[in-house]
């Protein structure tokens, strides 16, 4: 979560830590909440730590990537 806050930070994007929403997991993880307001890759932003990436919509969680393993 590290290099993820460090790069948000680079970007100066504002972002929260939270608790991962129960919806996306079971497991007592930390999400990053933060809203891109430049189309930036957000590829850039997966490393070993991340689990999934998601987009938060009116509708729900929209997954944009998830790790296979």
């Amino acid at each position: 979560m590290i290099k993820l806050k460090k790069k948000l930070n680079g970007w100066g994007v504002n972002f929260q830590v939270i608790d991962a929403p129960r919806t996306l997991s079971a497991e007592c993880g930390m999400a990053v909440r933060f809203e891109l307001v430049e189309l930036r890759p957000y590829l850039t932003l997966i490393n070993s730590q991340v689990k999934a990436v998601y987009q938060v919509t009116a509708e729900g969680y929209h997954v944009l990537w998830q790790d296979e393993q």
